[in-house]
């Protein structure tokens, strides 16, 4: 099967990011910096070295809607250097901290 974006080929993925397109700044901001938080939580050692690998390898333009956000760029170019098992399980942690933070946000 051939994808157009590589997040195609993980559905679970997929979905967070068309509900994500859809929020506000500021609530993205608070979202992306949650999700900042569950990497730095679970995968310290690998991050760091994601750091340094995104800073060489920035991509020529931030076209993507979600590259307009850093941390949000961050945290999917993350997902990128798991391995499988990591990807499915940081996806997760990321749906969880999503229903978590819609549970509690106080929308007026």
């Amino acid at each position: 099967m051939q994808y157009s974006r590589w997040y195609d080929k993980y559905s679970d993925l997929k979905s967070l990011l068309t509900l994500l397109e859809n929020v506000d700044k500021a609530h993205l901001d608070d979202i992306a910096q949650d999700f900042l938080q569950i990497i730095l939580s679970k995968y310290q050692a690998k991050f760091d070295e994601a750091i340094k690998l995104m800073s060489i390898n920035a991509p020529p333009k931030y076209s993507r809607w979600y590259d307009k956000n850093y941390n949000l760029h961050t945290c999917i170019e993350f997902i990128k250097i798991l391995d499988e098992n990591e990807k499915k399980e940081l996806i997760n942690a990321f749906i969880m901290a999503l229903l978590d933070y819609a549970a509690s946000a106080d929308y007026e």
